[in-house]
């Protein structure tokens, strides 16, 4: 086949000759809008080669050029073209190439006598060589001794060495249906091997489609290989059992101090009882009794606790009818808990009526729950109590608030993880409600501001469906912060934009609450002692991560180790933006009808810069540039100051984007997951993925609110 010329691998090209204007030039390329176009001399003869669109882009800024000679003018986009006889057969061609220092960008195919054939076809040509018989590099690879394997996009093996074949064949059926992006998996069970897959960048290479008549054919391919996974030393605890044995070991030492004090009373009182006559025995004989009975609910709830954390309480479950728990689990409060004053009453403002609500669960566990919330509660009597009722996703949520007190600030970490002094008994007591919510299935979190207000949101499993006019919403957002002041505010915006909410202020419990509720999306602030790396080390340590959205409110650099779906935003973002982050990522939410969309009439005034031209986009309204390289686009960031960058380059050049910060500091919108998980991994770069080009107008609006934010 070496024998074929390079007659058979040219492609006809439009020229122009020397002395035509650019204007003429430019005219013409309207017409079919070629990608190049030859030059020529009066002899046929090529000298140069146009870039259509960079000339027309040349001509919009300058317009005064328009009337010199194509021939004439040096410029970006004329770039040289090198010639190459017709006659010389490939094998000649390939001789001339290894001289070269690089692959020309246009190469003129040209006749005996100088005159211009058409341009080398340089696609068409590398597919010929691709379909040639096997090359010797084939044969390195497969005496390599690290497991090798390609596959196409549909799963189907088109070749391993002999080391897949010895080590992975037995333990790894890997056909799968579809591949997105740069995966790795651990294999199960004995194997210590882990299996790294990234797309190739090559053409067909199925020798049953391999004719030089057809175009570039346009499957994808992956190269899977196979590396030892380095075994952590079992004796080093990692970050995140340090973080579980701290929090067992403050709650140990917070229930063991909070015992010792009815204890300490008892012994004291019973020593008093020797000193004083009989009269005055009465009241210490209340005193120890009282302090008795403390310690016995103390040690009993902490027995349940231990039980239901280890799921070793068994539940009777049943149907439950929620307005008859309600009035029981009052009289449970108040027989746990002495109102003070004794006369006290509730006086409770309920949204929604309780008949017709059904829970399922437990009766008795479930009134414990809703006795020790309106146990805390009734510690400092309030102006206004309050019973909010909805459906989130398959949860009921029952919303229990108080107007005149809230929680101070230093006990949002502890509460839910610890005992606190003088309050040990019903601290314990809301421990044990949050397990046995888990235990039900649900959840329990709070949010609160210090002499103001608090809320207590409980979410138990629904026996049936709720009555119609229950207010309900389809997405349930897990936020993870222990900055009260934007919690609050932020909730409000969910609430206000329908959406369910549940807080976590603690790494481990952050966890925890992904995996039992599995929210529609996560949303992270790091503050005070909440350090962004522990949060991110407790997620990626659950499988949900690679699915659900993630969003991180923050400056530093995002830590390694993310897959999935990531959304950087500023920190001092306005919950408004986080809202519409989440409308996209959260799509579709409920069908309200009076809703409309984000963004109804895009602002004609907004700069777009699309860097690489892989894929077919269209923005009406908005103002595009285009640039081929990462040097083009840094010129056009000086010139036009774009408002988002559009990054449509293969993932391979996204490391040369670490030498542009003025490109950087742009929101940058990805259109393939692989270069998405590539700029993520930069770090400081506020990445919108767009895999739905139907949505990119949405993300570049969203993109530029983002930087006219920050």
């Amino acid at each position: 086949m070496t024998s074929l010329s390079l007659a058979s691998f040219t492609e006809p090209a439009m020229t122009v000759g020397a002395g035509l204007s650019l204007s003429e030039v430019y005219q013409r390329w309207q017409e079919t809008l070629p990608e190049v176009i030859v030059i020529v001399d009066e002899g046929q003869k090529p000298v140069g080669v146009v870039q259509g669109w960079r000339l027309a882009l040349s001509l919009e800024r300058e317009g005064t050029l328009a009337d010199f000679a194509v021939g004439s003018v040096t410029a970006p986009w004329r770039s040289p073209v090198v010639e190459v006889p017709a006659a010389w057969t490939l094998l000649q061609f390939q001789g001339w190439l290894r001289t070269q220092a690089e692959m020309p960008a246009d190469i003129a195919v040209v006749d005996a006598q100088g005159c211009f054939v058409g341009l080398l076809d340089q696609q068409r040509l590398l597919y010929h060589w691709a379909c040639q018989p096997p090359l010797p590099w084939l044969e390195v690879i497969e005496q390599l001794p690290l497991p090798i394997q390609i596959q196409n996009a549909q799963g189907r093996v088109l070749w391993q060495n002999h080391a897949w074949s010895e080590y992975l064949t037995d333990c790894l059926p890997l056909v799968q249906p579809q591949f997105e992006g740069m995966s790795c998996q651990a294999l199960e069970g004995r194997s210590l091997w882990q299996v790294c897959s990234f797309p190739l960048n090559l053409r067909s290479l199925d020798g049953e489609k391999a004719k030089s008549s057809v175009a570039i054919a346009s499957d994808r391919y992956w190269l899977f290989f196979a590396q030892q996974r380095q075994e952590a030393d079992p004796t080093t605890p990692t970050r995140l059992q340090q973080l579980r044995l701290h929090q067992q070991k403050r709650l140990l030492l917070s229930l063991g101090h909070e015992l010792k004090n009815p204890l300490t009373a008892i012994l004291g009182l019973t020593q008093l009882l020797w000193q004083h006559p009989l009269p005055e025995q009465q009241d210490y004989l209340a005193l120890i009794q009282r302090s008795g009975w403390q310690m016995n609910r103390l040690i009993q709830a902490w027995q349940d606790y231990t039980r239901a954390l280890w799921r070793e309480l068994e539940l009777q479950w049943e149907s439950v009818e929620l307005a008859d728990l309600w009035w029981r689990s009052q009289e449970l409060a108040e027989h746990l808990y002495n109102p003070t004053p004794p006369s006290w009453q509730w006086q409770w403002q309920i949204d929604q009526p309780l008949s017709h609500v059904y829970l399922w669960g437990d009766a008795l566990r479930l009134r414990q729950i809703l006795a020790h919330l309106l146990g805390w509660l009734m510690l400092f009597p309030s102006d206004r109590y309050g019973l909010r009722l909805s459906r989130w996703q398959n949860w009921l949520a029952l919303q229990l608030w108080e107007e005149g007190q809230g929680i101070p600030l230093q006990d949002h970490d502890r509460l839910l993880h610890e005992c606190l002094e003088d309050y040990a008994e019903v601290t314990m007591g809301l421990m044990l409600a949050h397990q046995l919510c888990r235990l039900h299935n649900g959840e329990l979190s709070f949010i609160a501001e210090a002499d103001s207000w608090s809320e207590w949101t409980v979410l138990l499993p629904l026996r049936e469906e709720p009555p119609p006019e229950l207010p309900t919403t389809a997405q349930l957002i897990l936020l993870i912060s222990n900055d009260a002041t934007w919690i609050m505010n932020t909730t409000a915006a969910l609430r206000s934009s329908h959406y369910g909410y549940i807080v976590a202020r603690h790494p481990l419990e952050a966890l925890d609450k992904l995996e039992q509720l599995q929210p529609t999306a996560i949303v992270v602030r790091p503050a005070g002692s909440l350090i962004l790396a522990d949060v991110v080390e407790s997620l990626t340590t659950s499988p949900l991560t690679a699915t659900v959205p993630l969003i991180i409110l923050s400056d530093e650099a995002t830590p390694l180790g993310l897959t999935g779906f990531v959304q950087r935003l500023p920190l001092s973002s306005h919950p408004s933006l986080l809202i519409d982050v989440l409308d996209r990522w959260c799509f579709p939410r409920l069908t309200f009808p009076t809703e409309k969309p984000t963004f109804e009439s895009p602002p004609p005034n907004q700069t777009v810069l699309r860097l690489g031209l892989l894929h077919e986009i269209s923005l009406p309204h908005l103002r595009l540039l285009e640039a081929e390289d990462l040097e083009q686009a840094h010129l056009l960031v000086d010139i036009w100051q774009p408002d988002v960058l559009i990054w449509d380059l293969p993932a391979a050049e996204v490391p040369h984007l670490e030498n542009h910060p003025k490109l950087r500091k742009l929101p940058v919108i990805t259109l393939a997951e692989d270069s998405s998980r590539a700029i993520h991994q930069l770090g400081d770069v506020m990445v919108f993925p767009c895999l739905n080009l139907e949505d990119l107008m949405d993300v570049v609006l969203l993109a530029a609110t983002v930087k006219a934010q920050s």
